[in-house]
């Protein structure tokens, strides 16, 4: 009898052990670890059993991405990001209507699938309660952060077939919403899904354009103001993709940034562009600035400095007719380090020029603290000469503050005869654009190298 017992026990706190282990098993399975939020399986397998009950369901699904988290992570260490990853959550459930679920992904990526048939008007009012709930500061160990996310929509059936399908879509107008300018809410289009195939055709394109000879340069000449005497050149890169034909730098360059391939393709353009200059300059005995746009990314490459000292060694390009082109938001994004970077090229002879000044944030007392040689005002400023007041002012406070910081001036995109006579009466130094000169292929250059000679 007391061996029945304690077989019956047995088996009893087995049933109980058992329980206890699925439950566990079940958590492990279906909610995420650090915010206790429904994961990414039972997402999919919520939409794809309302789907399989009724074929006529209608719902939405959000798919939610914190902008510039990885930043935070870089900046604050993991240990914040997966603090205000659980605030970000816990304030987003606060708000969430019990028939919803919300999870998260993955990472800084978040979902809201709303169940029923509201129209957008009720959606976006619902959505609002979620960016807006943000724009309270999150704050950890004495320091504020301030936190924005990124919204794409999908509609069930409307944009997919499945919850594969529908997840898919609100990615991809979760990128678009991205794209946009961050902190925007973004409804899918079929439109957006052609768009991202283009882009992953460009992006695999991109991996074998070097190798396959499909990248080349054109020169822009840069020219002296005063006497219109050659400059230099400004290299740029143009891409023929077999298959689709020319594709825009605006289009491939911010795909290879993205993508690191900008590290490859750059390395290429500085050792193509020195080798074909120093073969001119041997040449025709006569030896003009050459300048390459430099992307972030190549900078903050821990071998871009060694990389460029290997490409002047092994070319015998004279490092002082090298002049290397960095944006506002590269100094923005990495202030010490490229400052840092910039004073290493200095030391190895190499000028430096801000492109684009005027088009990002830096201010113009900023300019104080950079180590640069060169300051390229933008061509939207340029076409505004002689036609807004207040842009002449600009223009000329920019050229005499650069003069007084010892910054040479060069002003891009100058089309018009009127847009030169003001900048000479102003004491640019430099300009380019197609009053002069349009961007040269290989065999123009030659004749401008030959008008040098023959001077």
């Amino acid at each position: 009898m007391k061996m029945l017992k304690k077989q019956i026990n047995d088996i009893h706190n087995y049933s109980i052990w058992c329980k206890d282990n699925e439950k566990i098993l079940h958590q492990l399975l279906y909610y995420d670890n650090l915010t206790g939020l429904p994961n990414r399986k039972m997402l999919l397998d919520e939409m794809n059993r309302m789907i399989e009950e009724d074929k006529n369901i209608k719902f939405y699904l959000i798919y939610f991405d914190i902008d510039d988290f990885k930043r935070i992570n870089e900046t604050a260490g993991y240990f914040v990001g997966d603090e205000i990853l659980r605030q970000v959550s816990c304030r987003w459930n606060s708000i969430t209507r019990d028939k919803d679920l919300l999870g998260r992904l993955s990472g800084d990526e978040f979902s809201l699938l709303i169940k029923g048939d509201l129209d957008r008007d009720r959606l976006l009012e619902y959505l609002e309660k979620f960016r807006g709930i943000l724009s309270e500061p999150i704050s950890l160990f004495g320091k504020d952060y301030l936190i924005s996310a990124s919204f794409g929509i999908a509609e069930y059936p409307c944009d997919g077939k499945d919850g594969v399908e529908i997840l898919k879509s609100a990615d991809i107008a979760m990128s678009m919403a991205k794209k946009s300018g961050k902190n925007f809410i973004q409804f899918y289009t079929y439109e957006m899904q052609l768009e991202i195939l283009k882009r992953l055709q460009i992006e695999n394109g991109l991996l074998y354009s070097v190798k396959n000879n499909e990248l080349y340069m054109v020169y822009q000449p840069m020219y002296h103001c005063e006497t219109k005497a050659l400059r230099g050149f400004e290299a740029l890169a143009r891409w023929k993709y077999p298959g689709i034909g020319f594709v825009g730098p605006s289009q491939f360059i911010p795909i290879a940034e993205e993508t690191g391939i900008i590290v490859d393709i750059g390395k290429w353009i500085i050792h193509e562009v020195l080798t074909k200059f120093m073969e001119l300059q041997r040449r025709y005995q006569f030896s003009t600035i050459v300048s390459i746009n430099i992307s972030v990314v190549q900078m903050i490459d821990s071998s871009f400095v060694s990389m460029i000292k290997d490409v002047i060694k092994e070319t015998g390009f004279d490092s002082k007719y090298l002049e290397l082109e960095i944006t506002e938001s590269v100094l923005i994004s990495y202030p010490e380090q490229i400052i840092d970077i910039i004073k290493q090229l200095r030391a190895l002879g190499i000028r430096v020029a801000l492109d684009d000044f005027g088009t990002g944030y830096a201010s113009l007392s900023y300019l104080q603290m950079l180590p640069i040689n060169v300051l390229k005002i933008d061509k939207s400023f340029i076409d505004k000469i002689n036609i807004e007041d207040s842009m002449n002012q600009i223009v000329e406070h920019i050229i005499n503050l650069a003069h007084r910081l010892g910054i040479e001036v060069v002003a891009e995109g100058v089309e018009k005869e009127e847009q030169l006579n003001f900048l000479l009466q102003h004491g640019c130094d430099y300009i380019q654009g197609h009053l002069l000169s349009a961007p040269l292929e290989d065999e123009l250059i030659i004749n401008q190298f030959l008008s040098l000679q023959n001077n």
